[in-house]
């Protein structure tokens, strides 16, 4: 019995058309849009003529002076968007799906560990919250809890 379905790179090779507006088409409008994007925060954020010394950028010291998680939240979305459409392709020609298997256990590790680490900053932060709340010291240098200086007045007060 022959295999009635074909090969995903046969399928593209017989039909040069279908790949070009299916894979690469929406994956160069959305580079375009992603650029012009980037381009647009250039313009307000590192460029711009708006800052002064008595209103200095805010974000000068983060990425190419640009908010805080911008181009993590670029290439999240980009991975996003590339995964999507190889998952409408997949639907559409049986046996794509392990021509990019690489890529999609890639991104499957990658929305894991940026969940991940997400859930791990908001419990640490919330056990240090904790911890500061029930016994009253802080863990950061540049504060002095009311129980040290508790403690330090007691032992002045001993001699």
């Amino acid at each position: 019995m022959e295999n009635k379905y074909m090969d995903a790179v046969d399928y593209f090779v017989e039909n040069n058309g279908e790949f070009l507006w299916q894979v690469l088409t929406p994956i160069f409008i959305w580079l375009i849009l992603v650029l012009i994007f980037i381009i647009l925060l250039f313009q307000r954020f590192t460029f711009s003529n708006r800052w002064t010394k008595d209103n200095p950028n805010p974000y000068k010291d983060e990425t190419f002076g640009m908010p805080r998680g911008t181009f993590r939240g670029i290439l999240t979305m980009s991975l996003l968007y590339v995964a999507i459409i190889l998952e409408l392709v997949n639907v559409r020609i049986i046996g794509f799906e392990e021509e990019v298997k690489e890529f999609m256990i890639a991104f499957q590790m990658m929305i894991a560990f940026y969940f991940g680490s997400k859930v791990m900053h908001h419990v640490t932060s919330s056990d240090q919250k904790k911890t500061i709340a029930a016994t009253g010291t802080s863990t950061t240098n540049n504060t002095t809890s009311t129980t040290q200086e508790t403690v330090a007045s007691d032992e002045d007060a001993m001699g």
